[in-house]
C-alpha cells in the first residue's frame, strides 16, 4: 500500500493527521476524533455502535506487519527486528494510531502497553514532495 492509500485510510479510520517537523514525520489519530464523537455521541465508555464498528474494521483491515497476540506482554518475536520508525495502533483507547520509533526493543510511546498493530513507516519520499 503506498503511503498516500495508506494514510487516507487512517485519516478516514482514525481522523489520523500527519505533520513532518524538525526532520522527523509524526502523527496521531484514534476513532474517538471524530466530530460524532465530540458531539456526545460517543464518550471513552459508551461507543455508537453503528460509528465504532466502522472505524475499527477500516483501521484493522491495514496491512499491519505484526499483530500482538497480548499487547501487555508481547512476547520477543512480536517486536521489529530493526530499530527505525513504524505506525502502531493501541487494543485500547478507541485504537489510537501513532507514529512511533522503536529503538534498541523498545517502543518510544506505550512501551509493552497495548501496542497490538505495527508495521513499518511507508517510503515517503513522494509524499514529502507533494505535501510540503
Amino acid at each position: 500500500m503506498e503511503a498516500k492509500e495508506l494514510f487516507e485510510k487512517l485519516k478516514e479510520g482514525a481522523g489520523f493527521e500527519l505533520e513532518f517537523e524538525n526532520g522527523r514525520w509524526h502523527g496521531w489519530g484514534a476513532i474517538n476524533r471524530f466530530e460524532e464523537c465530540r458531539l456526545g455521541r460517543m464518550t471513552q465508555t459508551w461507543y455508537d455502535t453503528r460509528h465504532y464498528p466502522e472505524k475499527q474494521e477500516i483501521l484493522e483491515s491495514l496491512p499491519w506487519t505484526k499483530v500482538a497476540v497480548n499487547p501487555r506482554n508481547p512476547r520477543p518475536d512480536e517486536y521489529p527486528t530493526e530499530d527505525g520508525t513504524y505506525i502502531t495502533m493501541l487494543d485500547c483507547d478507541e485504537h489510537s494510531v501513532s507514529i512511533n520509533y522503536f529503538k534498541d526493543g523498545h517502543w518510544s510511546w506505550y512501551h509493552k502497553t497495548h501496542v497490538k498493530w505495527w508495521m513499518p513507516m511507508p517510503d515517503m519520499t513522494d509524499y514529502e514532495i507533494e505535501n510540503k
